[in-house]
């Protein structure tokens, strides 16, 4: 009996279609590897994978500023123009004050002590300048009384050498008549002597006109010593007059700490009885209501590390993160680097920027710091009138004055593998090229015995 199988009428099997045999033979592949080999190509496929990245596949470099929103020109700080005591408070936190309107009152007992000293300094002076004066009045009419006395003296023997002096040139012109017409000889002892007397007449009368030019003279300067000295003691209570009036003065301006703008007072950094000193922050003064956006928009200002600030062109797009720790949730806001300022900031700057000391010395607690002015781009249909990177804003936490934020920016993009390299040459200390090699690789550098 002959057995014939089921298979041997139907024709032989042709070949596959090219298609489906390409779609098997991965799979069939894959199936006829060992475990070893499956796992080699995985770990192959992933350095393949992890290769490409790191050479092609870009990473931004990322720097990060602490820093505020705030309105331009927004908050003012009330500091203490000189050290003293807090003597009276006259407003309270949010309350509206208006230009010029005094705040507060300080005691001031260095300037007070000052002012009390200088007063009893001035009252000596008078009390003294008084008794000079009077002193003064008192000598100079005895000066000039002695002066009245020595004139009358002197004009006395001024006429008598006058008249003495006409009567011997009388007869020493009667003596020169007869001499001329031979009755008296011109040499004889009558005309000698009345030529001596003259003579010793007209000097007589010279030196009485002489001293009573020098009791004058004396008695001007006499005059002229004592009006000066009395000038020089005016002059002195004068000045201290004009030191008290200064001091008068200081004590009315920095003894009142006064509204510089109409405003709403944000906070108070002082209470009564307390002791500041100058320079002190007493408050902060902000608007009196905040302005619109087109008026003046919230913008953002952020304080990097000064290698990181200067890597900030104008135009650079920046995230500005508010400190709500919902980042994952709103993302943030969008913004565009405006402005850095070439020289960090000091503590003071920043005080007076964002209104807050102690947020200011917490900035520049980790070293210098940058400003950068960020504004922050617009976006009417968002819940807050901002462009959001996740979201539309925020309904819950509002985005106000004096809100901390976290700026996040992208300063450059690169492969990770350009930041493994830079590390290998600093360990090994690799810095040549070949280009540089064949640049300075002269041979007159060269050691005899080496190598070309």
């Amino acid at each position: 009996m002959t057995i014939t199988s089921p298979d041997s009428g139907a024709p032989p099997p042709g070949p596959e279609p090219s298609a489906g045999r390409g779609a098997r033979s991965l799979p069939h592949r894959w199936a006829g590897l060992s475990d070893h080999d499956q796992v080699g190509v995985c770990l192959a496929a992933v350095a393949g994978a992890l290769g490409c990245w790191a050479l092609f596949w870009p990473v931004p470099t990322e720097v990060t500023g602490q820093g505020v929103l705030v309105y331009p020109n927004n908050a003012g700080l009330l500091n203490a123009r000189s050290g003293g005591q807090v003597r009276q408070v006259f407003v309270q936190v949010g309350d509206r004050v208006s230009r010029g309107q005094v705040l507060m009152e300080l005691y001031l007992p260095v300037l007070e002590k000052e002012l009390q000293q200088q007063k009893g300094n001035l009252a000596q002076l008078e009390l003294q300048n008084r008794e000079l004066d009077q002193r003064d009045r008192l000598r100079l009419a005895t000066e000039r009384l002695s002066v009245d006395t020595a004139l009358a003296k002197l004009a006395d023997d001024r006429d008598r050498f006058e008249a003495l002096q006409a009567t011997y040139a009388d007869k020493l012109r009667n003596l020169r008549w007869l001499s001329q017409r031979q009755v008296v000889a011109p040499l004889s002892s009558e005309v000698v002597g009345a030529e001596q007397g003259f003579t010793t007449t007209s000097v007589n009368l010279d030196a009485t006109r002489t001293q009573e030019k020098e009791v004058l003279t004396s008695y001007e300067q006499v005059k002229l010593t004592i009006d000066t000295q009395a000038l020089q003691r005016r002059y002195q209570i004068d000045d201290l007059k004009r030191q008290v009036r200064v001091t008068e003065a200081r004590i009315a301006f920095d003894g009142k700490v006064v509204a510089q703008r109409d405003g709403r007072l944000l906070d108070l950094q002082v209470i009564e009885g307390q002791t500041v000193s100058t320079g002190q922050r007493l408050g902060t003064l902000g608007r009196a209501a905040a302005p619109t956006a087109h008026e003046a928009p919230l913008r953002a200002v952020a304080f990097f590390a000064p290698a990181d600030a200067r890597r900030l062109p104008p135009g650079l797009p920046v995230e500005v993160v508010p400190l709500w720790n919902q980042r994952g949730r709103f993302g943030g806001i969008v913004g565009k680097v405006s402005q850095v300022l070439t020289l960090p900031a000091t503590e003071e700057d920043i005080s007076t920027t964002i209104g807050n000391p102690q947020l200011a010395q917490e900035l520049v607690s980790k070293g210098p710091v940058m400003r950068a002015e960020i504004t922050l781009e617009r976006d009417a249909t968002s819940l807050d009138g901002y462009r959001w990177t996740l979201s539309r804003g925020s309904g819950v936490f509002p985005v106000r004055d004096g809100l901390t934020i976290a700026s996040h920016a992208y300063v450059e993009w690169r492969s990770p593998i350009s930041y493994l390299i830079p590390g290998l040459r600093s360990i090994t200390g690799g810095y040549r090229s070949q280009g540089m090699d064949r640049r300075w690789n002269l041979p007159f550098l060269r050691q005899p015995d080496t190598l070309p």
